[in-house]
């Protein structure tokens, strides 16, 4: 029974980094006495709710940050997630000397925890340049990201060999390829869980309407996916878009706001408990996500666990859910539109592509992660058994 600290910032129920983290507790709790490294208390009933996890108090040792952590993040002018993930392995690093752990795992990006650990990685956070969408006012303060860089590796105490001798574990190929264009390094592929908890409805009982499941932000284009539609109807297909997701950006929700109020077959739910959410993404038949290299995707992964036919922009993660299949994705409107229109006028093709995504289902499960994290769990020692595989990839 092997000892083992796992480190995750903040355990919530949003953003597809918990449902790792939260998965990873899940898998782990039974494999031996097993400790958390965070930085708030946890809503065990929230992130139960958000990712189909059975969690308890008692399963896991939970070793809080102490004030002086929080103090820091708290005088902050803004969040920084690699701040916050900095200070998270820094505090694995301090337990480590203390309780000297057979396993250190680590669930938000790259990890240093001193000696070599596991790092499950989203994106790695060493990678620029970074999105032009996520930039901020103060990223583009001459010197200021830099500056905020060399704060958190000076708070975590960690170094890029120290990053470089973990055993990696990327969510996609498509983040693999990109830890080894920063890193140098090969890493082991486990697609992140993705909960079952959709109703089975038939397909002749669910609307011809498309839906979009994420964060509104601007990085998730949402407009895209409103433009798509705008075209599809054009063209003189009836056809609606429902888009559910929790509040990010207030100013770009509404401008998502304004877009419905012009448009009655536009929808924007928010903040949906699950049971809503799940009874309302699987009354669609269709999915769309718009997000360009988007790191994996659990909202599409979800997409396409409940049944719908998923569309996606030609990039990043999402190519690896749906297969690489081209009758699926779009790169601007009018693919989007052609791609959308095509299936709703050929009942061949639809039934073929649907088809096709069952096949993929279950490479996306919660139990295909469980049963892939133990393994890399029960194997992991210096001889890198299991670096450079890939669990459930087709």
């Amino acid at each position: 029974m092997k000892r083992i600290l796992v480190a995750h910032p903040w355990l919530n129920g949003k953003g597809g980094g918990n449902a790792v983290a939260a998965w990873t507790l899940q898998a782990l709790r039974d494999c031996g006495e097993l400790s958390l490294a965070t930085l708030d208390p946890i809503d065990y009933a929230a992130v139960n709710r958000s990712w189909g996890t059975a969690l308890r108090e008692g399963d896991f040792r939970v070793h809080m940050a102490p004030p002086s952590y929080r103090m820091l993040l708290a005088a902050m002018p803004t969040p920084g997630a690699l701040l916050e993930t900095s200070l998270t392995m820094r505090l694995a690093r301090n337990l480590d000397r203390e309780h000297r752990y057979d396993v250190l795992f680590g669930t938000q990006n790259e990890a240093d925890f001193g000696r070599r650990g596991i790092n499950y990685v989203h994106h790695p956070w060493a990678y620029l340049p970074r999105p032009e969408v996520e930039m901020r006012w103060y990223h583009r303060l001459p010197g200021a990201l830099n500056l905020y860089r060399d704060i958190c590796r000076r708070a975590a105490h960690g170094t890029k060999e120290g990053l470089r001798r973990n055993l990696s574990l990327a969510n996609s190929a498509f983040i693999a390829g990109r830890i080894r264009e920063v890193h140098g390094i090969e890493s082991t592929v486990i697609f992140p869980p993705v909960t079952s908890d959709f109703p089975d409805v038939p397909w002749e009982q669910r609307k011809a309407a498309v839906v979009g499941l994420g964060r509104m932000h601007g990085t998730k284009r949402w407009e895209l996916a409103v433009r798509i539609v705008d075209e599809v109807r054009r063209r003189g297909d009836d056809l609606g878009l429902t888009l559910i997701g929790h509040r990010d950006d207030d100013e770009y929700l509404r401008r998502l706001q304004g877009l419905a109020a012009t448009r009655p077959w536009l929808r924007i739910r928010l903040d949906l408990s699950r049971d809503e959410l799940r009874d309302e993404v699987a009354r669609h038949r269709y999915g769309i996500h718009a997000m360009e290299d988007e790191h994996f995707g659990i909202a599409p992964a979800e997409l396409l666990r409940a049944g719908c036919l998923l569309f996606a922009h030609a990039s990043g993660g999402p190519l690896e859910i749906i297969g690489d299949e081209p009758r699926l994705l779009f790169r601007d409107v009018n693919d989007g539109a052609d791609a959308l229109a095509a299936v709703l006028r050929d009942p061949a093709r639809e039934a073929s592509l649907r088809t096709h995504l069952a096949t993929r289902r279950e490479l996306f499960s919660s139990e295909a992660f469980c049963a892939a994290v133990r393994d890399v769990v029960e194997g992991f020692g210096d001889d890198d058994r299991v670096q450079g595989t890939a669990y459930g990839v087709r």
